[in-house]
């Protein structure tokens, strides 16, 4: 996987001792973060296979270079999370390079631990020991955690040496000993909280989630493990999870009926649910976000969605909220089509293909607009145009091959080099008969397999959706969720997908960057025109975000 990494034989190593790699690390070129830290791994690559005794001048120099690269592999991790729409080859090295770090670290560590388990009496690394399992439990979390990424499931044997450490730990009598990780920590832990934090978090890597928000939930167990607790005797009232320490897999739910073994670890989360309850229970009544300790990326109110999804994966079975309608397997293939844009698109041509009309002639309303504030077209507008003409032109859509069905979706299996679109979050329209109409869908699970393929969830709206024209009527100073420099009395007509049929109000799917609570549009349809205002939204993701809205006149 890490081919690319490769060092030149002649080359002085530069890991041979402690004033050797620290005169190399201010050497690494400050202005490139990528490659210096490319060159990090390298090394570490030649320091793990180059067979020499785990000394603790060795040591010494791993943990240095571990210590002092730490910064730079944190803002790789922060250029990657904050980058979600980066090309696939930059997403594949920049997750590669990432990953190779934690990789080698763990290794590290991993090796020095397993050779003082062979000869405890006679090392000499033995009072960092604590810290060095520390060290190497928060790197198989953070692999696992960039697994999740990737929607990858993590191997067996990776499970089973992190519990082999936390054995360790625990048989050694200093699992609960706390002290700082690393140096720039700004509290102290210990291998049961880092070791609960990977337990917490495994619930979370079933593809469900997005990178940005399984980093968000990590960074509140990174403050709330300590909330939870293990135990080796078993309390039906207070323990619904427990993990088996010799068995290949993280944590599962204690159902009834299940005979303990003695390598049972019971987890309590008894407070650590009723800090989700007083969480949510302060957000209600107007506390900040980062008072409690959500971090200054938390928004709602998408917060709440997450904060209860948290509270629902690590809530005890009977409270758990289960699938509402069963899946049945199926066979066949599916019509795929992707973005708010060629969804659209696709299904207006359609619809006045059905009723005999012609596609528009002559100016477009954006190119009009354009006319009339800068007396010519913008580039901007022209590309809109462009990219809506594409999607027009293009009546091929993708070919899906089903797996199952129900009520509220549709699951499908992808190869692995198909559709690299897709992720969780997207929106993207489906028909599993030419005859139907389109149902509108979300992604919100992916599942890697073992042979190359994915698995997809995606959930549809069973209603047909309706193309209509949005155009600005009245400007609102509510804030938009727009990420660029737009002015929203500038903005030209665009379309948008409207579901008048739902029990609880009408729907419109829209780009998110022309939406504000209260702002008004006229929704242009086949039969009229409304005036419209936009309320709360109810769902959202890559660009996309659907709200009800209310008619006005």
């Amino acid at each position: 996987m890490f081919g690319f990494f490769k060092r030149k034989k002649t080359e002085e190593d530069p890991l041979s001792d402690l004033k050797t790699v620290s005169r190399w690390m201010q050497e690494l070129p400050a202005g490139d973060i990528y490659t210096a830290q490319e060159q990090v791994v390298q090394s570490l690559i030649q320091f793990n296979h180059a067979g020499l005794p785990m000394s603790k001048e060795r040591l010494q120099v791993l943990m240095h270079l571990d210590e002092q690269a730490r910064e730079m592999q944190y803002s790789l991790c922060l250029q990657y999370l904050r980058n979600p729409r980066m090309s696939k080859v930059i997403e594949s090295r920049l997750w590669t390079a990432i990953h190779a770090f934690f990789w080698e670290t763990t290794r590290g560590y991993h090796a020095f631990l397993m050779d003082f388990v062979g000869n405890p009496g006679g090392s000499k690394i033995q009072p960092s020991i604590p810290q060095i399992a520390a060290r190497a439990i928060r790197g198989f979390a953070d692999i696992f955690k960039w697994r999740y990424f990737r929607y990858e499931k993590v191997e067996g044997k990776l499970w089973q040496r992190l519990h082999n450490i936390y054995r360790i730990a625990e048989f050694d009598g200093f699992h609960g000993a706390r002290l700082k990780v690393y140096a720039h920590d700004t509290r102290a832990s210990s291998c049961t909280e880092e070791y609960l934090q990977a337990l917490l978090l495994s619930p979370l890597g079933s593809g469900s989630l997005t990178p940005r928000q399984v980093e968000m939930v990590d960074h509140w167990l990174d403050h709330w493990c300590d909330l939870a607790h293990i135990d080796a005797v078993f309390d039906a009232d207070r323990h619904f999870f427990f993990v088996d320490t010799s068995a290949p897999h993280g944590l599962r739910q204690w159902r009834a009926g299940t005979t303990t073994e003695a390598g049972f670890r019971f987890i309590d989360i008894t407070r650590l649910q009723a800090r989700f309850n007083d969480i949510r229970d302060a957000l209600k009544s107007g506390a900040l976000p980062a008072s409690l300790g959500l971090g200054e990326d938390f928004r709602l109110p998408d917060g709440y969605d997450l904060l209860d999804h948290l509270a629902n994966e690590l809530s005890s079975g009977s409270g758990r909220e289960r699938r509402t309608s069963s899946r049945a397997p199926t066979d066949g293939r599916c019509e795929v089509l992707r973005d708010l844009a060629g969804i659209c698109g696709r299904i207006q041509m359609e619809d006045n293909l059905e009723h005999g009309l012609q596609p528009e002639q002559g100016l477009t309303p954006e190119e009009i607009l354009d006319i009339k504030l800068y007396g010519f077209v913008t580039e901007r507008t022209k590309s809109n145009i462009a990219q809506r003409s594409q999607g027009l032109r293009d009546l091929n859509a993708e070919q899906w091959p089903l797996h199952d069905i129900s009520e509220s979706g549709v699951g499908v299996i992808l190869k692995g080099e198909d559709s690299e679109w897709v992720k969780v979050g997207k929106l993207l329209a489906l028909r599993l008969d030419p005859a139907e109409n389109w149902l509108v869908g979300v992604i919100r699970r992916i599942t890697r397999l073992p042979d190359d393929t994915r698995k997809i969830g995606v959930q549809t709206l069973n209603a047909k959706p309706a193309v209509a024209r949005i155009e600005a009527h009245q400007a609102s100073l509510s804030i938009s969720y727009s990420v660029d420099d737009t002015s929203f009395d500038n903005q030209p007509p665009s379309h948008a997908l409207v579901f008048p049929q739902f029990d609880d109000g009408s729907y419109i799917i829209m780009e998110s960057a022309r939406y504000a609570h209260g702002r008004q549009y006229r929704l242009t349809e086949r039969t009229g025109t409304r005036l419209v205002r936009l309320e709360n939204v109810r769902d959202k993701g890559d660009g996309w975000l659907m709200a009800n809205f209310t008619v006005i006149a």
